[in-house]
């Protein structure tokens, strides 16, 4: 056998280590695209339901919020215009 043959062997033996060593990545590179692509499907499917349902949870806690808090807003608007109507009164008697 001459060098010229051994040459070759060796760069196919070589091709063959780096096809080897590449192919696991391959595999993975194309399992991680196609669960992508799957995902970005069921994405598109049921995010808009999901925000759908997020409005409407925004808009009910909105609207609870409101009927709790203005009870106490106008309970401590009244006792503002007391307070303040109770200096003017002491302010004008002095």
């Amino acid at each position: 056998m001459t060098a010229s043959v051994w040459a070759d062997i060796s760069l196919i033996w070589l091709l063959s280590l780096a096809l080897v060593s590449i192919l696991p990545l391959a595999v993975l590179s194309f399992f991680a695209v196609k669960g992508m692509r799957r995902v970005n499907q069921l994405a598109k499917k049921y995010l808009p339901i999901a925000g759908d349902k997020v409005e409407m949870v925004a808009n009910k806690t909105e609207e609870i919020s409101y009927k709790i808090a203005n009870p106490v807003i106008k309970t401590y608007s009244t006792a503002a215009r007391v307070r303040g109507m109770t200096r003017e009164i002491v302010r004008r008697n002095d």
